[in-house]
């Protein structure tokens, strides 16, 4: 009952009131001996405005979970990390927020592709192949500006695939369908070109190229960071509406804590991933090899550049 009663408050844009009982229908269920149940867990996951917490719950999700709603948890999940991109890029935290932002495309189109979404999942939340090429444009550009030419050229390659299976993939083709290949090949150009000078620039100071492809230059800020303990976040059940202490919210007994619903969390796992999602990869060996055939061919097109110095980049 509070939980849809929080709901109903929030889309009347009553935010305040619709926190209140969101906090206390969260505090009912944690302590429900049923919160490891399918329903009441899916409703638990759905109400949990905490994300790094909902992160952590469908992580660990029980197998009764996975067998019975597997679905709902995997779309509430989907909208977490569709929230999670907004919050870090209101933190200032575009690496987290654009990792996100991939990760909820990536749903999205598996999801939607796979077949496992029902018929009335998909009338009521339905899948524009438009918007997510588009999204694929847009994430690229930020790639590109950090560095990561392989993820931006993977995101636009994968746009493209959109375009041209659409229907296969989809079941439906956008409006504009040659427009929006147009943007995708015009863009993959622009990245092409801003790899080129980005060679150039590593021909012309080869000391330099190693500290901004892998993400060096977060490293004082990561170690600055380290110095710092983490104290984790505490699971807190007072909101600004309440205006006095009220006691627990039904249940008998404190709440029983563990690894699916922690009393605190860090977000510690978030950065590290982000850092390693500065770096594209681990360098292999075999990986080294290809990077160096890469660049090879790129210098290569600059060389011939070079002599036709009418073609600009």
């Amino acid at each position: 009952m509070f939980l849809f009663l929080g709901k109903n408050l929030y889309y009347c844009e009553e935010v305040p009131g619709a926190e209140k009982y969101f906090i206390r229908s969260l505090e009912r269920y944690l302590r429900s001996p049923l919160r490891l149940t399918p329903e009441p867990f899916c409703f638990i996951q759905e109400g949990m405005n905490f994300l790094r917490r909902a992160q952590v719950m469908y992580h660990q999700r029980p197998d009764a979970v996975r067998e019975s709603c597997e679905e709902r948890c995997e779309n509430n999940y989907t909208m977490t990390m569709f929230f999670l991109a907004q919050a870090y890029g209101a933190l200032q935290k575009p690496n987290l927020s654009a990792r996100f932002c991939c990760e909820t495309m990536s749903r999205q189109l598996e999801s939607n592709t796979s077949g496992q979404r029902s018929p009335e999942i998909k009338e009521r939340d339905p899948f524009d192949p438009k918007d997510w090429i588009r999204n694929c444009c847009a994430m690229s550009d930020f790639f590109v500006n950090e560095g990561m030419f392989w993820t931006a050229e993977y995101l636009l390659h994968s746009g493209l695939v959109m375009c041209e299976r659409s229907q296969e993939m989809a079941g439906m083709e956008p409006e504009n369908l040659a427009e929006l290949r147009a943007e995708c090949l015009r863009d993959i150009g622009n990245m092409y070109a801003t790899r080129l000078k980005f060679a150039r620039a590593c021909s012309e100071c080869p000391d330099a190229w190693e500290e901004v492809w892998r993400g060096e230059r977060k490293k004082a800020e990561a170690d600055a960071a380290s110095s710092v303990p983490d104290e984790g976040t505490r699971l807190c059940f007072r909101v600004a509406a309440d205006r006095e202490e009220r006691p627990p919210e039904g249940g008998e007994g404190p709440i029983l804590w563990d690894k699916v619903f922690p009393e605190v969390v860090y977000l510690e796992d978030d950065e590290a991933q982000d850092n390693q999602l500065a770096e594209e990869h681990e360098a292999t060996d075999e990986l080294k090899d290809y990077e160096e055939d890469v660049l090879s061919v790129e210098f290569f097109v600059l060389f011939v550049l070079s002599k036709h110095p009418d073609v600009e980049l």
